[in-house]
């Protein structure tokens, strides 16, 4: 059986105007509220409201499966469409950031209950110690743990 916890997917950057319909009735699907957590599930109005603002979509999941939103973020990588998923810590499962950007696959980031991106000590010390980087490198590297590729700031959304 599914563990369900809260979840939250901000959707942004550009948007095909041929696929909105669709993509409100997939984040419909998921019984998503824009209001923040224990607020009401979105209809296809509220939605419609809230990607016409031309701001970044806010959707909201007291009780997503593992915290995800599984079928549209299937729906908005494959039209390529920006997001930002952020799910909480719940028994077993660490809290994660999830950053799409347009790109093949979406950066996944372990995240404390706050949101903030975790770094991992080991990832950081194997990069210190290693002797063929020198100090330049090892600065490069630290900053791609820190802010890894494709993960820029989330844009407002314009359609296409």
């Amino acid at each position: 059986m599914a563990d369900h916890f809260p979840g939250e997917i901000h959707i942004g950057g550009p948007i095909p105007r041929a696929v909105l319909q669709k993509l409100i009735r997939a984040a419909a699907d998921e019984g998503v509220s824009v209001e923040g957590y224990g607020g009401p599930d979105a209809g296809d109005d509220d939605l419609q409201k809230a990607f016409q603002e031309g701001t970044i979509v806010r959707l909201y999941a007291d009780q997503a499966r593992y915290g995800m939103f599984e079928a549209l973020e299937g729906f908005l990588v494959k039209h390529r469409i920006p997001f930002d998923r952020s799910s909480e810590a719940f028994c077993e499962y660490n809290a994660e950031v999830v950053r799409y950007r347009g790109g093949k696959e979406a950066v996944v980031l372990p995240a404390d209950q706050n949101g903030h991106v975790l770094l991992c000590r080991e990832d950081i010390a194997a990069i210190l110690d290693d002797a063929l980087l020198d100090a330049s490198a090892k600065v490069e590297a630290i900053r791609r743990l820190v802010n890894p590729p494709d993960t820029e700031p989330l844009s407002p959304i314009r359609f296409t």
